[in-house]
């Protein structure tokens, strides 16, 4: 038995070997492969949509063999009227001798566990809760609320309302309160005309130009208080002819940022093949596969016209083609991204990591733990970068033949990188040296955590062989005990105290504390670091920053803002949020592994940067103005916030976009939120203004966005986190 341990090496072979042998069965037959037929039946779910066509007697009574003989065609689900065929395709007036039949669809006629597997309730097609007529309104009113209530009495999982009209306030009315006040859960998707020119109340001439698809649906969800997108979700609908929006990349980009729950395809869009097979028109599957992001998503064939009555075997071949569409996309997403590889996104397993908020560490004020320490430590990546770092300063250093050279390492962690150290050291020797005049590290490791101390103290007998000196305490300590105890001077300082928006973790702070204790000579790893920001789109993250709520037995755990706990009249301790939840949760810093969300501009741009060692003393308070170009509508919901560092001349890491360091995952990007999405629109300026200010206490962002639109007008967004309010990293 291998009586290897962590403390050998940075990389547990175990994890190594585990990696090995997931690859290794990975490499499955071709019958197993995540794009056979037979998986991309189960796994990609196709509907048929109820149309008038289908319409047989008594098929309100008899859903039962209607499903089957759809499944037997490959079908998985229905969009069913909710309230039957009978009533869902009628012509109703708002006379009373032309009202709508009732609802008259049994539940008995299917299991429970049934309706909810196998039936999307559709609401009635002549519904129109905005039209002009105002009783018919009333009328229509009035029914959509049966309907929602029998979609409920049904337990149906979703349903599908059909916008008809450029704008619908009324149903959108109805819709708010019904699921912000409804303790019933349902999925709703809202199906959109397949162009403009299809809605009610359309008129190229008197419309604005900018007038689109994405535009109905982005204010028909806000009317829904933009409610979170788990429940409430668009529903693409795809004819013969894409309008515009539909072609062009950096339109279509926007519907990434959106919650999509199903793409509705009509019939008589598809093509033959050159083998003679059924399939979709490029562009129709250009649409689909950009925008395909997981396979839990839906499509729904609607027949504009009866041919599957008479040729048995179309249904199936349009329901195969639709999977066959769109059954490789994830499969070569996750080739191209690297994330069904075995680097250290593999170990870390970051996929389970897409769009979950996570608040930035504050290492200074809070101790690590074990987990925390362990999780980036699986990061190859950066620690070989840090190590090629220190070799480039040792070369430098031992240009002129020295023997020795004292390197403090501040920050030390459980040691990764003072094993990198190390190694350098030995490389640099075995290249330079060639074994004759070797040159020695004499290493010191500055850890604040006293229960990491525990672990270095370890890895210095087991793997150090006692060559570390080990200093317990807060770095910016370091002057004090080194004059205290006669420490020697640094030749070089390793510091890895970012953040994902650089300096949100205090690096500044830290490393400035040290400053009194270096030669002029000091080489400090890193040099320089700078971050940066650009515009982003994402509904699904803004609903998710916004919903996050306090559970009673966690009210008292500390905020991230400058307040603490206190202890009430009844003797509980409660964390209080005077500016309120919302706010509060609106005005931090996040990090978060982006994945449905867009930027808004091509590139990022740099906000603040920061050089080492800081022999000047200059204030790390900064302030900066970030303006972006608009190329098209859409919803900014904050910024995208990144940063790159320089360790040592050219030796970079970087989470920035165009220069991201391959396979490195330590740092997810940051969020910077907006408290309520902003409408921008194509050839606005936005501009953010961001201050990073700094008391006794801690640091703290504020900013706050300006809008200028083309015919002038300006718009100010309120200014977020004023004096640290909601988010302040303690010194």
């Amino acid at each position: 038995m291998s009586s290897r341990t962590y403390a050998d090496d940075l990389f547990p072979l175990e994890v190594i070997e585990q990696g090995e042998e997931q690859l290794s069965a990975g490499s499955s037959s071709p019958s197993g492969t995540p794009n056979s037929v037979d998986a991309a039946n189960s796994r990609i779910h196709v509907g048929w949509m109820t149309t008038p066509f289908d319409v047989e007697e008594n098929l309100d009574r008899q859903v039962a063999p209607y499903c089957t003989n759809l499944g037997e065609s490959k079908y998985n689900f229905v969009s069913f009227p909710v309230g039957g065929v009978v009533r869902a395709f009628c012509k109703p007036t708002a006379l009373s001798e032309h009202h709508p039949p009732v609802i008259d669809l049994p539940d008995v006629q299917l299991a429970n566990s049934l309706w909810e597997t196998y039936i999307n309730g559709k609401v009635s097609e002549w519904i129109d809760c905005d039209s002009e007529d105002l009783a018919f309104a009333t009328l229509s009113e009035e029914n959509l609320l049966k309907e929602l209530n029998y979609v409920c009495y049904l337990g149906l999982q979703t349903m599908t309302i059909e916008l008809k009209r450029v704008n619908s306030p009324r149903t959108a009315a109805i819709l708010n309160k019904w699921i912000w006040t409804r303790n019933s859960r349902f999925t709703v998707w809202v199906q959109l005309p397949t162009c403009l020119e299809k809605c009610m109340g359309f008129n190229g001439q008197t419309n604005e130009k900018s007038l689109d698809l994405w535009t109905i649906w982005a204010d028909f969800r806000k009317l829904c208080g933009n409610f979170s997108g788990m429940y409430l979700q668009v529903a693409l609908s795809l004819s013969a002819n894409l309008p515009n929006e539909f072609t062009e990349p950096k339109l279509v980009e926007r519907w990434k940022a959106e919650s999509i729950g199903a793409f509705i395809v009509e019939s008589d869009l598809f093509i033959t093949g050159k083998f003679g097979e059924t399939v979709l028109p490029s562009a129709h599957l250009s649409l689909l596969q950009s925008l395909w992001s997981s396979d839990s998503l839906r499509l729904v064939l609607r027949a504009v016209n009866d041919v599957f009555k008479y040729n048995k075997a179309v249904k199936f071949e349009w329901s195969q083609a639709l999977r066959h569409a769109v059954r490789d996309v994830l499969f070569k997403i996750q080739k191209c991204s690297g994330e069904s590889s075995t680097d250290s996104a593999h170990y870390l397993n970051v996929i389970e990591y897409k769009d979950v908020l996570q608040a930035p560490l504050q290492p200074l004020s809070e101790n690590l733990d074990s987990g925390v320490y362990n999780t980036f430590e699986q990061d190859q990546t950066k620690y070989v970068v840090y190590g090629e770092a220190v070799e480039g300063a040792l070369k430098d250093l031992g240009a002129d033949g020295r023997k020795s050279v004292v390197v403090y390492l501040l920050g030390g962690g459980r040691g990764p990188i003072g094993t990198k150290i190390l190694r350098a050291e030995k490389i640099y020797n075995s290249t330079f040296r060639k074994g004759r005049d070797p040159l020695k590290v004499k290493l010191y490791i500055v850890e604040k955590n006293p229960n990491a101390i525990v672990t270095l103290k370890y890895m210095n007998v087991r793997t150090w062989k006692r060559r570390v000196t080990i200093v317990e305490s807060d770095m910016r300590s370091l002057p004090r005990i080194a004059r205290d105890r006669g420490l020697e001077q640094p030749d070089i300082i390793v510091s890895e105290l970012l953040g994902s928006f650089g300096d949100n973790e205090l690096s500044p702070e830290c490393l400035d504390g040290v400053t009194d204790f270096l030669k002029p000579t000091t080489i400090s790893i890193p040099q320089k670091y700078t971050s940066y920001v650009v515009p982003i789109m994402s509904t699904h993250l803004h609903q998710t920053i916004k919903a996050q709520s306090i559970p009673f037995l966690s009210r008292a755990i500390p905020s991230h803002g400058r307040a603490e706990p206190e202890l009430d009249e009844d003797g509980m301790w409660i964390q209080k949020y005077p500016q309120g939840h919302v706010v509060n949760n609106m005005d931090q810093i996040y990090v978060v592994y982006l994945s449905k969300y867009i930027p808004l501009f091509s590139s990022t741009k740099p906000v603040f940067t920061f050089e080492h060692p800081n022999f000047t003393n200059s204030s790390n308070e900064r302030s900066a103005t970030v303006e972006f170009d608009i190329d098209r509508k859409a919803d900014l919901m904050g910024f995208g916030g990144y940063f790159d560092l320089q360790l040592y001349k050219n030796v970079m890491l970087s989470i920035e976009p165009s220069t991201h360091t391959p396979g490195m995952v330590s740092w997810f990007p940051a969020v910077i939120p907006l408290r309520d999405q902003l409408r921008v629109g194509e050839n606005d300026k936005i501009r953010l203004k961001i201050d990073r200010k700094v008391d006794a206490g801690g640091v703290w962002y504020e900013w706050h966005v300006e809008q200028l639109k083309p015919s002038g007008d300006v718009i100010n967004t309120p200014l977020q986190n004023p004096n640290g309010q909601s988010y302040y990293m303690r010194m």
